[in-house]
């Protein structure tokens, strides 16, 4: 018996550790503001968490700007456009087997009013170096920490790659593809957006 006053402490002790964490913010400070971890915690509680994936279908197109090889590209400048925000890297295999479909769908649908937007997740040198041995004929952007705040936004904040959002031409986010977008995948949703 001199055991379960003993176990009431501790259970007291961790709920109110517990609230003073959650209160002073120290599970975001450990796991950062855009985590699956901090979204749970969250939601668990009753608050608003950040937006993952599934809830940002509908919404406006988060609003950003970052580095191409020819100066700033931002969002907006897509505007009256289907545009495919594509996140990606040169080192994940993935990314690397969807682009080519990527490459001849651009081409096909230059003359309309649809582009491919890449944002990769890792630095200028790369980047470019891949981008100009496969051909790629889209723009493409390039950041570690810009470009991940960005995928955060879009409902990764994981940066699991790849990552592709079709967004209408008013800027509304349509679908949300986590992995691999295949050729056949692709044309179809564009026939229905375009």
């Amino acid at each position: 018996m001199k055991k379960l006053p003993i176990i009431v402490a501790i259970f007291l002790f961790l709920g109110f550790a517990s609230a003073y964490a959650v209160k002073n913010d120290v599970h975001k400070k450990i796991f950062g503001d855009d985590s699956s971890i901090v979204f749970l915690i969250e939601k668990t509680l009753g608050h608003n968490p950040p937006a993952l994936a599934k809830d940002m279908v509908g919404k406006n197109a988060p609003a950003f700007t970052l580095t191409s090889e020819s100066g700033p590209v931002s969002l907006a400048d897509y505007k009256g456009q289907l545009v495919l925000l594509n996140f990606w890297a040169s080192w994940c295999p993935p990314c690397r087997a969807e682009m080519p479909g990527f490459i001849k769908t651009q081409e096909k649908y230059k003359d309309k009013p649809f582009t491919f937007l890449g944002v990769a997740i890792e630095d200028k040198e790369d980047v470019l170096s891949y981008a100009k041995e496969i051909g790629v004929n889209y723009p493409i952007t390039y950041g570690t920490e810009d470009a991940y705040n960005v995928v955060s936004s879009y409902g990764n904040p994981d940066g699991a790659l790849p990552y592709s959002i079709l967004i209408s031409p008013e800027q509304k986010i349509l679908h949300v593809f986590s992995g691999y977008l295949s050729e056949d995948k692709l044309e179809e949703l564009i026939a229905q957006n375009l």
